[in-house]
Order: structure tokens, then C-alpha cells, then sequence
């Protein structure tokens, strides 16, 4: 055992010699440069954009649908197809519409015909009212003169005139006695009132007195008077002045005949209406599009039932899309109707298309303090659709030759910003006046210059005058 232990001791020994043999290793140096990469500004144009989005809509836009109820017998376009405005898409069963526009058409004819009647009638009763009346009035007048010859009594010029009043009476009574057998011919083919026919029949009757009463008067002149005979006479001129009376009467059934004209033209007026409307159905039978585009959407066959309001066909105008987009209440007043937009298209890639400001509404929504403004978008090959999303920017600056920096570069100073440049390994740190921005790269008014060196990775690991290590 004490041997073992000595041997121990001797060990030991010997390392301790062994390792105070050995000399001390230098210390290394510690590498405290922080690594970043490094960008550079350029020189060029900014543009100042205010960005939008929407959703492509289209201006001229339809779904047409049938007016009247009925059976679709034919539809001519399927989706996909252009039409012009005007073209017919469907049809519906048509008989019963011409069907209707017959039986209008005969009852437009039927109504001219009852209103020519009533206007022949009129200048036909018209015409013996007067006639009547110059008769009656005659009439009188020769009852009044043969009651004055028969009290003064008789002379020679008396006696001739007397004989030609019966000339005159006789003449009067036969072209009564030829307009009662006309106006009996018509009455008897309708195209006379029983009105008229007693108008006539009364005329006739008077000219007959008349007649009487003439040859009465020359009996009287050549015979002479008698107490009687004045009598008679007296009562001759009462009954023609009666008849006059009721002669003038007649001219206030004028009033009635132009009632009845009135009537009669209401009727054509009405069935002329229902000819239109028969015709106006007929014309709704053929469902038209009112713009020219393409069916997006076919919703009906031939043999179907369509409904009025029931959506049949969608038409589109590709060629007047457009999108809507809100634009806030600070940005407002750098806009304007006409101004260039700049698009993208998601659904369209690697491809830009260039809009204009078409619309700018008015008022601001009450909530969002945005203002709608619609843009309008040439679609000449009918890429964009309705429905697609939109990207735009709409320039409101321009400046040129100005210095450039990626906006990686740029470090939050709270109220202000500043930038990294490095020179010979050296960080410092720079404040910089910003101007206009785009989404990558913003303009350097002052702070910097074109040939530093811009820290764009790794800035939240520097300070002013750190040592850095750039990886590129």
C-alpha cells in the first residue's frame, strides 16, 4: 500500500515538471465588425403614385328577360357570342298575338265605318234642318201675305203673285216629296237615324201645307174675302208660325250629332289602341339586346316557359369595362378627370395597362372619408372581365434627375429618417429629406450623395461608427 503511494507521488511529480516545461500560447484577436450588405443610389425619375384597387365592372351591361308570358320557340346565340344592339336572342310563340292583331284590325275598321256614318248623317241632317227651316219660314211669310190680300182684297199684281206662290209652293213640295224618297232609301239601308227620317217626313208634310196653302190664298184672292175665310187664314198663319218653331228646333239637335261624332271618334281612338297594343305584343315576342357585346350567360332553351322579370340572357360590353376605386379625403385634391392610371392585373400577368380617370364622384362616404372614382380601361382583345381584380397607381408628380435609394436602406429615427453609409469599413449614420416613393425605392432631396455606399442589411445590428463587414 505505501508503496502504491509512492508511486502516485511520483507521478504527479513528473507532470507537474512536464507541463511547467511547456510555453504559454499566444491569445487570438476577437473579430467585433458586423456583417451587412451594402446598395448604392442612382440617379433617375420618381414618380409620385397614389395606389388604388377594385374590381373590373362593365358600363354597358344587360340581363334581358320576356315582357310577356309565353312559350320560347327559338334562341339563336349560345355564350361566348358577339351580337350587335338590336339583334333578336330569343322568340317566343307568336300565334296568338297575330291572332289578337286580326281581331283589333277588324274592330279598327268597324269603328272607322260607324264613324263615317255618323258624320254622313250629320251633314245629311244638317243639310235638311236649314232646309226645313227656309221651307217653314217661307211658309209663313205666305200664310202672313195671303191673310193681308184677304183682308185688303184682291188686285191684279195680287192675284199674279198669288198664282206664284203656288208656283213656288208646288216647286218646294216636290224636292220635299224627292228627299223623303231618298231618305227613306236610307233609312232603310241603316245609314239614316229614325231621327232624320222624321226631320225629312216633317218637311214634307210643311211643303204639302205650303202647297195647300198657296192655292188656298189665290182661291181667296180671285174669289174675295169673307169673314170666314180670315179666319182661316189667321189660323193658316198660326200653324205656319208653329211649324217655323219647330223647324229652328232643329238645330239644337245639332248638338246631339256632334256627340254622336265624338262617340263614333272615341271608338276609333280605342280600337286604333288595341291594335297598337296587339302590335306592341307581337314586337315584345321578339326579345332583342339593346347593346352590342358578348352572352356571358344563357339561362333558357327552346320548348321552355318564360316568365316577365325571368332572366334569360346576360350580355356584356367588353369594350366599356372599367373599375372603381376609393381615394381618401388628403389625396382628393391631386385628382382629376382624365388623369393616366397605371393598371395591373392579376389574372392577366407581365402585362400593364394604361386606364384614365373617367368619373370622379362628388361626395365623400360619411364613414370612410373616401371618395369613389371610377376608371375607365381600353380592352381592345378582350383580356379583362368583369369580375377580375385591379391594381392601379395614379401619377399626381413627376421628378426628374434625382437621387434614388432602395427604400431597404432607410432607418426609423421616430420623427425622422436617416440611412447607414459606409467608408472604409466604417458605419456612420446620416439623416436624409425624403421626397416622392414607389413601392420599392423613394427620392433623397438631401443627406447623401451619389458615390457612398448605403447600408440595406443588417442596419438593426450598427451604430454611428461600428466597424461592418460587407457580405457582397
Amino acid at each position: 500500500m505505501r508503496k502504491f503511494i509512492l508511486v502516485a507521488i511520483a507521478l504527479i511529480i513528473m507532470s507537474m515538471m512536464v507541463i511547467g516545461c511547456k510555453k504559454p500560447m499566444p491569445k487570438q484577436a476577437v473579430d467585433t465588425s458586423v456583417s451587412v450588405r451594402l446598395g448604392s443610389a442612382r440617379i433617375g425619375t420618381m414618380v409620385k403614385t397614389i395606389d388604388v384597387s377594385g374590381q373590373i365592372k362593365a358600363l354597358k351591361w344587360t340581363t334581358l328577360s320576356a315582357k310577356n308570358p309565353g312559350r320560347i320557340v327559338s334562341v339563336k346565340y349560345r355564350e361566348g357570342d358577339w351580337i350587335s344592339a338590336g339583334s333578336v336572342i330569343a322568340t317566343q310563340d307568336t300565334s296568338d298575338m297575330l291572332i289578337q292583331i286580326k281581331q283589333a284590325e277588324a274592330g279598327l275598321s268597324a269603328a272607322k265605318a260607324k264613324l263615317s256614318q255618323a258624320m254622313t248623317g250629320a251633314d245629311v241632317s244638317d243639310t235638311q234642318t236649314e232646309a226645313s227651316i227656309a221651307q217653314a219660314k217661307s211658309a209663313l211669310d205666305s200664310a202672313k201675305s195671303a191673310l193681308q190680300l184677304i183682308k185688303k182684297g184682291a188686285r191684279t199684281q195680287e192675284v199674279k203673285s198669288a198664282e206664284n206662290a203656288v208656283a213656288s209652293a208646288e216647286a218646294n213640295f216636290k224636292n220635299a216629296e224627292i228627299s223623303l224618297t231618298r231618305t227613306r232609301n236610307l233609312y232603310s239601308q241603316g245609314a239614316q237615324s229614325k231621327q232624320q227620317m222624321d226631320m225629312v217626313q216633317m218637311q214634307y208634310d210643311i211643303a204639302s201645307a205650303q202647297l195647300d196653302t198657296a192655292k188656298q190664298q189665290l182661291s181667296i184672292v180671285k174669289s174675295g174675302a169673307r169673314t170666314e175665310e180670315i179666319d182661316t187664314a189667321q189660323n193658316r198663319v198660326d200653324q205656319a208660325a208653329e211649324a217655323y218653331k219647330i223647324a229652328l228646333s232643329g238645330r239644337s239637335n245639332k248638338s246631339l250629332r256632334s256627340e254622336d261624332i265624338k262617340a263614333a271618334r272615341a271608338g276609333v281612338t280605342q280600337a286604333q289602341s288595341q291594335l297598337n297594343y296587339a302590335k306592341l305584343q307581337l314586337n315584345n315576342a321578339y326579345i332583342k339586346s339593346p347593346i352590342s357585346g358578348i352572352i356571358s350567360k344563357r339561362n333558357i332553351e327552346p320548348g321552355q316557359y318564360a316568365n316577365p322579370g325571368m332572366p334569360l340572357v346576360e350580355i356584356v360590353d367588353l369594350g366599356s369595362i372599367y373599375f372603381e376605386a376609393t381615394v381618401s379625403e388628403m389625396d382628393i385634391h391631386n385628382i382629376r378627370k382624365n388623369q393616366t392610371v397605371s393598371v395591373t392585373v392579376d389574372a392577366v400577368p407581365n402585362m400593364q395597362f394604361v386606364g384614365n380617370i373617367s368619373k370622379i364622384l362628388p361626395t365623400a362616404d360619411s364613414s370612410s372619408r373616401q371618395f369613389t372614382i371610377q376608371v375607365s380601361i381600353p380592352n381592345r382583345d378582350g383580356k379583362l372581365k368583369p369580375g377580375m381584380f385591379v391594381r392601379g397607381g395614379i401619377e399626381v408628380g413627376r421628378h426628374k434627375d434625382v437621387l434614388i435609394i432602395p427604400k431597404d436602406a432607410l432607418v426609423n429615427l421616430t420623427d425622422e429618417y436617416a440611412v447607414y453609409t459606409v467608408d472604409n469599413d466604417i458605419a456612420s449614420l446620416k439623416k436624409v429629406k425624403l421626397g416622392y416613393e414607389t413601392r420599392e425605392e423613394i427620392e433623397v432631396i438631401s443627406g447623401i450623395s451619389l458615390k457612398e455606399k448605403l447600408v440595406v442589411l443588417g442596419q438593426d445590428k450598427l451604430s454611428d461608427g461600428v466597424k461592418v463587414n460587407a457580405i457582397n
